[in-house]
């Protein structure tokens, strides 16, 4: 999953945020000076895709990849803290 801002009309935000493979971001909605939305949101490569052809704007701020390393990192030092803490 990236991480993503998606842009467009009240409609197609509505659509795309109904997309299963799109978890949007509701704290992040603004709405921008020509009178659309953009929410941030985290979506699979393919929704990404289905996004646009829906008529969002999709800008990916961080990759699937980057989200995953990130992720893994954070569960490293998470577990490594529970190791120092003498949890199981």
């Amino acid at each position: 999953m990236s991480l993503v801002q998606i842009a467009g009309s009240a409609e197609v935000l509505r659509a795309v945020v109904a997309m299963p493979e799109i978890e949007d971001v509701r704290a992040s909605l603004v709405t921008l000076d020509d009178g659309n939305l953009r929410v941030a949101a985290y979506a699979s490569d393919e929704a990404v895709e289905a996004a646009v052809a829906a008529g969002a704007v999709v800008v990916v701020l961080v990759s699937t990849e980057a989200v995953a390393e990130q992720q893994s990192r954070l569960a490293a030092v998470i577990e490594q803290g529970r190791g120092a803490r003498g949890e199981v």
